[in-house]
């Protein structure tokens, strides 16, 4: 995003919304000190912490303690929630 800072980024997916395919892209936003180390598009596996961040407003934002590359799946798209999904409201 034009606004980023070198150590910010979202780690994103296409998610399928509708019979005809149409996606949309859900993430968080991230921070890490090596985060220009990645260029765009790279597939990485991330572990790290939530915390409550800036921008633009409260929200979650994941401080970034491992980061690694990894090879892209074979299904690039991720889909929403079926009826067995338990929200976080729910269980806290």
């Amino acid at each position: 995003m034009y606004d980023f800072n070198t150590e910010q980024f979202v780690l994103a997916r296409d998610m399928i919304v509708s019979s005809n395919f149409q996606t949309v892209v859900v993430g968080f936003l991230c921070h890490s000190k090596i985060a220009s180390n990645f260029e765009d598009g790279t597939w990485v596996e991330i572990e790290g912490t939530i915390t409550k961040g800036d921008y633009y407003g409260a929200m979650p934002i994941i401080e970034i303690e491992k980061i690694n590359t990894v090879v892209e799946p074979t299904d690039e798209y991720v889909y929403p929630p079926d009826d067995s999904f338990v929200t976080t409201s729910t269980v806290i």
